[in-house]
């Protein structure tokens, strides 16, 4: 078995047996990496792996709305639901203007998102053992 097809089966053992919080917890991992990449497109001009790495941003996002239960979420569900269509919004805009200040306001958003949805998901897991 190579490297990649190992790495592959982890993850998506991973992400079989992982509870809930944990899930977003990946998602939210898998939209940082695209945002980095990104950033590294627009540094090297790389029209391909920008296009690329900006739909796959923005395929997490959705996930991550389409995720989202407003019923029970309340509130914080409707904040979250128009924080992610405004990250939408704005990635479209670094697409079109390779704005890296922009991109970097929404990595640093997205990354405190990500870290708060991991303490939860730490705690929640500690509390259900």
């Amino acid at each position: 078995m190579s490297y990649g097809s190992a790495s592959a089966a982890y993850r998506d053992m991973e992400v079989l047996s992982a509870p809930p919080g944990r899930l977003v917890v990946i998602v939210y991992d898998f939209l940082l990496v695209h945002l980095r990449r990104t950033a590294i497109a627009i540094d090297m001009n790389n029209v391909e792996l920008r296009s690329e790495s900006l739909g796959k941003a923005q395929a997490a996002l959705a996930e991550l709305m389409g995720d989202l239960d407003l019923e029970r979420g309340g509130e914080i569900g409707k904040q979250l639901s128009g924080l992610y269509a405004f990250f939408i919004r704005s990635l479209i805009e670094v697409g079109q203007t390779k704005d890296r200040q922009l991109l970097g306001r929404i990595t640093g958003q997205v990354t405190e998102l990500r870290d708060a949805f991991a303490q939860i998901s730490v705690t929640a897991s500690a509390s259900a053992a």
